[in-house]
């Protein structure tokens, strides 16, 4: 990529190694201080063509072994950059000038030829299209800075990959460009957002687990706080579930708890959220809504809960025992909101389970 510098680099050498020859007929005298000057003169003379033709001769053929051998390397870097295990794309402006076997494998296609003079755009997902064209203008800024992206791509067959690449200036067939060295972070990117997934969710249920529903809360909080809003907490607790867990083992636990969130789920139907935040507990919260509200809430998933599930064949039962706390009559804080409505789930517990109560004892 460098050879038509390397070439003119030569011949300028060569030509500054000419222009000498007729200094150093002066020069040479000078210094000698020959008496026969014109004697001298006529010997140059002589011998100049001489040196002349062989410096040419030398020159012609070094500078055939210098370029033949910069021929080479330049063929050598073409063949390590097309084996390359890693995609390279080296672009003007966004239009692809050169892309390796292994880029145009990861773009879907089996010929990198398929791909000269297209636009990188092209494959640019709409979610990093801007981001995209952000890092070109950030570019035409700073042509010598090298910058690293992750973006997200489609792929001729319509799959979409994370991709990230660091991109250098280069200089490819007498033009300045840029380089891309790109490598697939799908399966990276994949693990890393299942690890926030199940930091925020419950792995058996896929409801929002304790850290999701108390980050909720405390926004919410905030939010009511702020413009004089009303909500509610409550506290559930399974009744029977551990019989459940005796007669049917964990695995049939797990069958039933999952469906008993998806009853949960259909009983808010929007107007909250439920939350897994242990073995056979939930956490609902509902938003901004009347006290008449609630209790149709807790109605239906008592009632949701009246008829036996079918688990392994066999019926098992479990009933609800539903606390409910509202801001701001119960708490001002979250963990106050909580305790009151775990207070108020155990009062259900002791008015017979399968009930609601409201934090003080009302209904």
């Amino acid at each position: 990529m460098k050879l038509f510098a390397r070439r003119i680099m030569i011949i300028s050498i060569f030509i500054i190694l000419f222009s000498l020859l007729d200094f150093l007929d002066n020069t040479i005298i000078r210094l000698f201080k020959f008496e026969d000057e014109g004697l001298f003169e006529l010997v140059v003379d002589f011998i100049s063509p001489i040196f002349e033709v062989a410096l040419m001769f030398w020159a012609l053929f070094t500078g055939k072994k210098v370029i033949d051998q910069i021929q080479k390397e330049d063929e050598h870097y073409k063949r390590l950059v097309q084996l390359s295990p890693e995609a390279i794309i080296i672009h003007k402006k966004g239009k692809i000038l050169f892309i390796n076997e292994s880029g145009a494998n990861l773009l879907g296609l089996s010929s990198s030829s398929e791909l000269i003079n297209r636009n990188i755009n092209e494959f640019v997902h709409d979610d990093s299209k801007e981001l995209f064209h952000n890092l070109l203008g950030q570019i035409e800024k700073r042509p010598n800075s090298e910058f690293n992206q992750q973006i997200k791509v489609r792929r001729v067959d319509g799959a979409i990959i994370d991709l990230e690449y660091k991109s250098t200036k280069i200089d490819f067939k007498g033009q300045s460009v840029r380089e891309l060295i790109v490598r697939d972070i799908t399966i990276q990117k994949s693990e890393i957002e299942n690890v926030k997934r199940l930091a925020y969710q419950d792995e058996l249920t896929g409801l929002p687990n304790r850290r999701a529903i108390m980050n909720q809360l405390t926004q919410l909080l905030k939010t009511s706080e702020k413009n004089e809003l009303n909500f509610g907490v409550m506290f559930i607790d399974l009744d029977g579930f551990k019989q459940v867990n005796d007669s049917f083992g964990h695995d049939g636990g797990d069958i039933l708890l999952k469906q008993v969130s998806e009853y949960f789920k259909r009983c808010v139907d929007g107007m909250g959220t439920v939350a897994r935040v242990g073995g056979d507990e939930f956490l609902v919260i509902l938003n901004q809504i009347n006290h008449d509200e609630h209790i149709k809430v807790a109605e239906k998933m008592i009632e949701s809960l009246s008829s036996p599930m079918i688990i392994f064949g066999k019926k098992a039962r479990v009933t609800p025992s539903i606390g409910i706390a509202l801001y701001p009559q119960h708490g001002h804080e979250v963990r106050e909101l909580i305790r009151n409505a775990d207070v108020a789930m155990y009062q259900a517990k002791q008015r017979g389970k399968n009930n609601f109560q409201l934090f003080g004892g009302g209904t």
